[in-house]
């Protein structure tokens, strides 16, 4: 991932998940962001039997982490009668941006 910019992540759970309620967790030191609910898109695929997941993040989002530094995302899930799961961690590069700011759509 790369400061500053607006990236989709991209991952994939085993089995359906889509009812569940699902959260992606991304750590960097104390920097903890939590995407939830309609932030995250899950899409089940039955004939890998695996539910895909993306979410965005903003720019404000990635320029909060530190750049050269890895992060670490885990995605958890809970269903309504309160079995909870979770993947194992993964990690992440932050890569630097030469541009360290937020662009406004429409900015000359």
């Amino acid at each position: 991932m790369r400061r500053y910019t607006t990236p989709t992540l991209r991952m994939s759970v085993p089995g359906d998940i889509t009812e569940a309620d699902i959260r992606v967790t991304i750590t960097q030191g104390p920097r903890k962001l939590i995407k939830r609910g309609p932030e995250v898109t899950a899409t089940y695929d039955a004939e890998a039997d695996r539910t895909n997941l993306s979410v965005r993040l903003t720019q404000e989002e990635t320029g909060s982490f530190v750049a050269k530094k890895e992060a670490t995302v885990q995605v958890n899930w809970i269903y309504e009668d309160g079995n909870r799961q979770a993947t194992a961690e993964r990690t992440i590069n932050v890569h630097e941006n030469l541009l360290n700011e937020v662009i406004e759509h429409g900015e000359n």
